[in-house]
């Protein structure tokens, strides 16, 4: 029900809402169905304000009144629990746009959204900690090779094989830190992973919905 709702408002958004509105679209607006097009996609109601000062320029008036009534009928579309969710999930914010009657079912979605995002950000952030752990890791080995086959290499005096071997050392000191540091990162990844998976089972009901 929620993907075929998007996929209806995404036409209406694509042929209505893509492009200013021109002296033709003004003369002939339905303000009702503008401001409904608007409540649908989330925009506060005083959007209606960007209209006027298109309009304006052909002398013409939006209809408070009925811009008001489509706003409230198209915001029952958008100010839902299920959209809360997924606006919340998404990162995305949230500007007050929802009238007073449907904001608490709206916020009851967005927060436990949020929540899932929340989780899911740092559970990125552990599984790119680790990776670059791992990155830094390989770097190291193959430097510390390359430099192995350097130092006995012909053509070197013995300052110059002190230096590479000194480099060597610090190489191997930066490797085993990051071998220490392994364990921490990997229990820290495996907590973020089962916290996701648990808001993920929390929050299941909303997410068969979309």
């Amino acid at each position: 029900m929620y993907l075929r709702f998007l996929g209806i408002t995404a036409i209406i958004l694509l042929l209505s809402n893509c492009a200013n509105m021109n002296e033709s679209d003004c003369l002939n607006a339905d303000w009702q169905l503008i401001g409904f097009e608007d409540g649908s996609f989330g925009k506060n109601e005083s959007h209606i304000s960007q209209h006027r000062e298109e309009c304006a320029e052909h002398d013409v008036t939006p209809d408070l009144a009925a811009y008001r009534k489509g706003h409230f009928d198209g915001s029952k579309n958008f100010c839902t629990t299920n959209n809360g969710f997924y606006r919340g999930r998404q990162g995305k914010d949230y500007s007050r746009n929802c009238p007073e009657q449907f904001e608490g079912a709206f916020l009851t979605g967005f927060t436990d959204g949020q929540t899932l995002y929340g989780l899911k950000k740092v559970l990125n952030q552990r599984a790119a900690d680790l990776e670059g752990a791992y990155k830094d890791i390989d770097w190291l080995e193959h430097t510390i090779a390359e430099k192995s086959e350097l130092m006995i290499a012909d053509g070197l005096n013995r300052e110059q094989r002190i230096v590479i071997r000194n480099e060597i050392a610090q190489h191997q000191h930066q490797q085993d830190d990051l071998y220490s540091a392994l364990a921490e990162l990997k229990q820290e990844f495996e907590y973020s992973l089962q916290a996701y998976e648990q808001g993920t089972d929390e929050f299941s009901n909303y997410l068969l919905t979309e």
